[in-house]
């Protein structure tokens, strides 16, 4: 069973206009109080660290020896998840970072199948943002990620090689704290064909906070 979350959100402080409102310099507006509300909304780069939570619905055969398409399976069951992640972002909105996620039954499924899985399972992906909108006036916007199982991030760049790519999707995102807190919600996934069967996988929901870190 595969796990794919963190999915930190992103936004440019560069003087594009488009993601970022428009740039001091070429505007006139070159003055402190501008500034500090252009940088109000934009997420500061550098370190980053994000703690979220959510839950999924995994599907199993009759004798749970492997996950199958949810339409037909016998068993559907749920897991809590939690993930704890450690990504370095840049100016223009790329991040790349490690993730721990750890899974295990939520309350109500603790009953009917704490026998067949009774211990808690952690896994560590690397996962790779980019911001794909931003609306200065509310501090909101969208991102794109890829999560892949392998690789290395160099920065807040990413180094494929060895690297198996096993889910993509994007998230919505609210800057607030001088671009100092990012808060995100998973919006969809797509799992890879050949590295996890989206089939067997349902009811997907994730959220969580990124805080920048001092450096």
């Amino acid at each position: 069973m595969r796990h794919y979350h963190d999915q930190v959100a992103y936004c440019d402080r560069t003087g594009v206009s488009t993601l970022c409102g428009n740039d001091d310099r070429r505007s006139g507006r070159n003055q402190p109080g501008t500034r500090r509300r252009r940088r109000r909304y934009t997420g500061e780069p550098g370190r980053q660290e994000t703690k979220g939570s959510g839950s999924e619905t995994v599907c199993f055969n009759q004798s749970f020896t492997e996950a199958v398409v949810c339409a037909s399976a016998p068993h559907q069951v749920q897991f809590k998840l939690t993930a704890v992640a450690h990504n370095v972002r840049d100016a223009a909105g790329n991040s790349c970072g490690v993730t721990s996620v750890s899974s295990a039954l939520t309350d109500a499924a603790v009953a009917v199948y704490a026998a067949k899985f009774p211990n808690r399972t952690n896994v560590h992906r690397t996962n790779v943002s980019t911001t794909t909108s931003f609306d200065p006036k509310t501090g909101s916007g969208t991102a794109s990620f890829r999560q892949y199982l392998g690789g290395s991030c160099i920065g807040a760049g990413f180094d494929s090689t060895g690297a198996v790519l096993t889910l993509t999707g994007t998230q919505s995102f609210m800057v607030s704290d001088s671009g100092n807190r990012i808060k995100w919600i998973l919006t969809s996934s797509s799992a890879v064909a050949g590295a996890f069967d989206s089939d067997v996988m349902t009811g997907l929901m994730f959220s969580s906070t990124s805080i920048r870190q001092s450096d």
